[in-house]
């Protein structure tokens, strides 16, 4: 079995799977960006070194945030600006999940059921950081969402990381009272209510796209019965320090659900898809048709102009001061300007650079390809 990309996957099945499944605009383009990434399509540069050996040519990358082989720059671009942002404390990881009765209505408003769980989820961890039972201040919130599951299965949810205290009314740092930060039941609680309760209210309002086997009382039938039911809260054991979670969050924010290696072309004409079970932690593989991982894939193709990541509390960008106060009583200096990362400067910085295959030489970008049509 010859291992496969999902750019050699697209190369030779898209003309065929396009014709066969109406898309979204913005998935359709992430399949033609994604075959068309690194090739003579986009455009690159020859590579040289000082004494002006060729050592090839290398085409630029597609920067969908869906492409699986171009992700490395904004990943490391991310990481580093996060890294340099938060409060030098211990946090606590949070996951908030949406449960499966609800992945239909997920299908059909997917922008909207999005911003209800990011804002279900942010109010709850406010409310509970200003109550002082618990912490009495503001807490650093940084929110990252994820769809998938690791056999790319839908799986809403969002990794929430909280710092471990905050500043209160007089700018005074403050530790929360619990170990826990927050009573694990009342934050479920709180959690499900708030998103039914944003559910109810468009769907009064009309807001919200039923399947076509639903009506308005199966909904209203369905959020009350929801309202009664369990709703999955991971409370993870403290971090002491915001560097090894903001890492793991990484690769998901910038790198999606699909890595390299994971894929391999089946003799039957499908595909098999290796990953790491949740449950048994054991390698396991889905033998799935060309078209059934594709569709299952897509539906996590990132929705154009809405961020997978939101920040609140200190960590927002609209109290950068309380922030630096945050910062300096923690023996930290004030939040710099975000880095933009280049490709030059973000390839000088590896430690596994190519070097001339003629002189050992470093190498560098030589002068520039131009775009050509690529049949």
């Amino acid at each position: 079995m010859a291992r496969y990309s999902l750019q050699m996957l697209l190369q030779s099945q898209l003309p065929r799977f396009l014709k066969q499944h109406k898309l979204p605009l913005h998935q359709h383009r992430a399949l033609q960006s994604i075959v068309r990434c690194r090739t003579a399509a986009l455009g690159g540069h020859v590579q040289r070194c000082e004494q002006g050996h060729v050592n090839g040519v290398w085409y630029n990358s597609c920067k969908c945030r869906a492409c699986p082989q171009c992700r490395a720059m904004p990943t490391q671009e991310w990481l580093s600006n996060t890294q340099s942002t938060l409060i030098n404390c211990p946090h606590h990881h949070i996951v908030f999940t949406l449960p499966h009765e609800l992945h239909d209505l997920w299908r059909y408003n997917r922008e909207l059921l999005s911003d209800f769980l990011f804002k279900a989820t942010m109010e709850t961890l406010k409310l509970f950081s200003a109550d002082s039972r618990y912490l009495g201040a503001m807490a650093g919130i940084l929110l990252a969402q994820h769809t998938w599951g690791r056999d790319l299965s839908l799986h809403p949810h969002i990794h929430a990381l909280v710092t471990h205290g905050g500043l209160n009314a007089d700018n005074e740092w403050v530790t929360p009272k619990r170990k826990t930060l927050f009573p694990y039941e009342p934050v479920r609680q709180v959690f499900r209510g708030k998103f039914l309760d944003f559910c109810r209210k468009a769907l009064k309002a009309e807001e919200l796209v039923l399947p076509a086997d639903r009506d308005h009382i199966h909904i209203q039938t369905l959020l009350n019965r929801l309202g009664r039911s369990y709703w999955h809260v991971y409370f993870s054991a403290r971090y002491d320090s915001a560097v090894g979670v903001a890492k793991y969050l990484a690769r998901y924010v910038k790198g999606g659900p699909i890595n390299k290696g994971q894929l391999k072309a089946s003799d039957s004409g499908g595909i098999i898809f290796s990953y790491t079970s949740h449950k048994t932690h054991k390698q396991e593989q889905l033998h799935l048709s060309v078209d059934a991982f594709l569709l299952r894939w897509l539906q996590h193709v990132p929705i154009p102009g809405k961020p997978l990541v939101r920040y609140g509390g200190l960590y927002s960008a609209a109290v950068r001061e309380r922030l630096n106060i945050a910062r300096i009583a923690h023996g930290q200096a004030s939040v710099s300007e975000r880095v933009l990362l280049d490709w030059q400067t973000y390839m000088n910085e590896r430690s596994d650079l190519p070097v001339c295959e003629k002189c050992g030489g470093v190498l560098r970008n030589g002068e520039a390809l131009k775009r050509r049509r690529v049949a």
